[in-house]
């Protein structure tokens, strides 16, 4: 459980944190902030980005990483489950493709062919190149050629892998369940990184915050422990590290409908066999009436502490050379040292 992964050094918690442009006050929060406050897919989109001034436009703090990772000579996996994230975008070229993998593994293209060898028959059909093919022809059928033996890979190497750890039936027990699963292919694939992406929805409890959220939070725990105990069965728990985020907090405050609204700093967590936990990293606010410096109302609390500081420790650990920080974590020139953290801090 979160509990126990705490008070056995294994997990941290990162006080008053969130979305962050650079330092800001009550009085010049909304002056200073690029990021749309409050905005679901805004705010989400740069939680998974954390590059406001699009500086590496278009790329996510995990794609980022795996670029300078490729390009150092790691062979790098980029994966998320059920759903596309930006987090896991980079460069064009520079690094693999992320893939997209369902929570239940991946279904064979086309199991029932109404001929034999279709599939060759597909594949000739998009390898034959004539003076007058189309660029664009060219790039659809070589996507197309990719993304089948992408199919087959997987399924292949999905096809028979079990956990040796029972997970739980929920959402996010299955998505746990198969990074574990995704992680056990490492060796076939050749990987020494992986990346992997996954979200637990649910939490915009604007009524009824009560019996929605502790649905959720067990929910987490009940996975996390299915996850954190398959991985130490794997002997990989410390080679792999979880780093858990949101687009922002919610208001400290209740609304009329006994539910919360959204506000912005919150707490966070990170976990590991190599994270040094037991701690609380961060500043936790030691007032949080409206009369704070640094409040908004209703609880909202102006974050005082950056992702961007984390993900630098992450980049670190998993080998980004200094030399390369600045373009994976290109707003951290924004904050002061003491909002951001180094490898040996977490």
């Amino acid at each position: 459980s979160v509990h126990e992964l705490y008070n056995g050094n294994d997990l941290l918690f990162f006080a008053n944190t969130g979305v962050m442009t650079q330092p800001v006050t009550k009085d010049d929060y909304s002056r200073l902030t690029k990021t749309q406050l409050f905005a679901h897919n805004l705010m989400t989109r740069e939680s998974q980005r954390l590059d406001p001034y699009d500086l590496e436009i278009g790329t996510g703090i995990l794609g980022r990483m795996s670029d300078k990772l490729t390009s150092s000579g790691y062979h790098v996996g980029s994966f998320s489950i059920d759903k596309s994230s930006i987090s896991l975008v980079g460069e064009p070229r520079v690094s693999p493709s992320p893939n997209i993998i369902g929570r239940k593994g991946i279904t064979k293209f086309n199991e029932a062919p109404s001929i034999p060898d279709m599939l060759d028959k597909i594949a000739a059909l998009n390898e034959a190149t004539t003076a007058d093919s189309g660029f664009f022809a060219e790039t659809w059928s070589d996507s197309l050629l990719q993304s089948l033996a992408k199919n087959d890979l997987f399924h292949s190497q999905l096809n028979d892998k079990s956990t040796s750890t029972p997970f739980p039936s929920t959402d996010l027990g299955a998505k746990l369940s198969m990074i574990a699963k995704l992680i056990g292919t490492r060796d076939e694939r050749g990987a020494d990184r992986d990346m992997f992406f996954v979200e637990l929805p649910g939490f915009d409890t604007h009524a009824n915050v009560g019996s929605g959220l502790q649905h959720r939070l067990n929910e987490a725990n009940g996975a996390i422990a299915a996850f954190v105990a398959e991985l130490k069965t794997m002997g990989v728990w410390d080679s792999v590290t979880t780093f858990q985020s949101s687009e922002f907090a919610r208001t400290l405050a209740p609304n009329s409908g006994n539910g919360t609204d959204h506000a912005w700093g919150g707490n966070y967590m990170m976990f590991g066999g190599n994270v040094r936990g037991g701690k609380i990293v961060g500043q936790y606010p030691d007032d949080l009436t409206d009369e704070s410096p640094l409040s908004m109302g209703r609880g909202r609390l102006i974050p005082t502490t950056p992702f961007d500081g984390g993900f630098q420790a992450i980049a670190e650990w998993v080998g980004v050379s200094d030399s390369d920080m600045n373009q994976v974590c290109p707003n951290c020139y924004k904050f002061t040292t003491d909002q951001l953290f180094h490898e040996e801090d977490l």
